[in-house]
């Protein structure tokens, strides 16, 4: 089974920019989530309840919801838990 990653943020956040930034810089296929989409606002409002915050990128590795401050400090780490995720 392929694992799907799945990155929740919004236009001009920079740290979502510097996520896509490592995933796209290492090939790592994703889908990318607008929060501020309103035909994304049901799935959105799980993901931020499930992951325990308000801040972006969230994160979903297959099942695994990755948020900052309870999952990641930083952005490289973020990447590195994601690239560990996927090879798992």
């Amino acid at each position: 089974m392929k694992k799907k990653v799945r990155v929740y943020g919004f236009e001009g956040c920079q740290y979502c920019d510097e996520l896509i930034g490592y995933y796209n810089d290492n090939w790592v296929q994703f889908d990318y989530i607008d929060i501020n989409d309103k035909k994304n606002k049901k799935e959105v409002d799980i993901v931020m309840e499930l992951g325990q915050t308000e801040s972006v990128p969230v994160i979903l590795v297959n099942k695994m919801v990755l948020s900052p401050e309870n999952s990641f400090k930083t952005i490289k780490e973020a990447y590195l838990l994601t690239m560990k995720l996927l090879t798992q």
